[in-house]
Order: C-alpha cells, then sequence, then structure tokens
C-alpha cells in the first residue's frame, strides 16, 4: 500500500467534508444567501488551515525516525564481526602488569598484522599461547565479536568489536 503525500491529505479532507455535505442543485445554490457560501467556504478554509501543520509536523516527525532507523541499522550492520582467517602467533610478551600482549600475523597476507592485548587475570588464555600456534576467530551469531580458539579447537577467550566493549554493561570480577 502506498502512503498519501501529507500535503495531498489537507486538501482531500476538504474534499471530503465538501462531498458530505448536502448537495443543493444549482438552481437553489444560486438563490442560497451570501452567509451560507460564507460559512462553507470559512470552514473549508479553517479545516485546511488547522490541519495542515498538524499533517506536516507528523510528517517531519515520521521522516526523522525514519531516517534514524536507517542509521542505527546501518551502523549496527557496518559493526559487525566478520569472518577472519586464521592467525599465526608472531609474539607473546608479557606485560609489567601481567597482562599480554599477542602479535599475530595473517600467513596469506604477511603484511597484515594485528595485536591482541590480554589483561592480567589468573586464568589468563594467553599464557598457553606459543610463537608459531595458530589462533582461529570465530564470528559469534549476532556479531558482537569473535570466538578466539586455539588449532586443536580449545576455546581461548570471546574478543568483542570495538562497539561492543564500549556498550558492555558487565565486568569480570
Amino acid at each position: 500500500m502506498q502512503r498519501i503525500a501529507p500535503l495531498a491529505v489537507a486538501p482531500l479532507l476538504a474534499l471530503g467534508l465538501m462531498a458530505t455535505t448536502p448537495t443543493a442543485s444549482a438552481q437553489k445554490f444560486g438563490h442560497a444567501s451570501p452567509v451560507t457560501s460564507s460559512v462553507l467556504t470559512t470552514s473549508v478554509v479553517s479545516l485546511a488551515v488547522i490541519t495542515a501543520p498538524v499533517w506536516l509536523s507528523a510528517l517531519g516527525v515520521s521522516e526523522v525516525h525514519d531516517a534514524a532507523a536507517r542509521h542505527r541499522r546501518a551502523k549496527r550492520e557496518a559493526t559487525r564481526a566478520g569472518p577472519l582467517p586464521p592467525l599465526t602467533v608472531e609474539r607473546v610478551q608479557q606485560q609489567a602488569d601481567g597482562s599480554y600482549e599477542v602479535a599475530l600475523q595473517n600467513p596469506q597476507a604477511p603484511e597484515e598484522l594485528a595485536v591482541v592485548a590480554w589483561p592480567a587475570r589468573a586464568d589468563n588464555p594467553a599464557a598457553g599461547v606459543k610463537v608459531g600456534d595458530v589462533l582461529d576467530f570465530t564470528p559469534t551469531p549476532i556479531g558482537a565479536g569473535w570466538t578466539v580458539a586455539a588449532a586443536d579447537g580449545t576455546a581461548l577467550a570471546f574478543l568483542p568489536t570495538t562497539d561492543a566493549a564500549a556498550q558492555s554493561m558487565s565486568e569480570r570480577f
């Protein structure tokens, strides 16, 4: 079903109002008093003047809402975690604070480098990772990040996208 343009609604309402009023023959209308004609004209103009801003405001709010929804949908799609190739561990370095920094390289494109930093914790997944290991990054079904797994399939950690990490309302204690 196609939407009617809001600018066309006010005149259509006025025409509808005029169509529902009792019609008079041309002969009787010619003898109608000027007051009747004036009242009818004033009613139609008043209806158009009063309803036009309401319809135009509704159109504006509708367009803003639709644009915002399209923007949110596009942003959500743009920030989804996508597939990544298996990455080879080039360097594992423990930092002074107990965190680990793991340098990764894409074997199919050696110029593509990545660094994953895991914060210090007792069960740090990077502690068992060594140079030469291959890590698989599998995107989650909703695209909030990747499940990082060792070559044998053991899940090591969850790596959120930047947006998912910024919106997270939970914290590991």
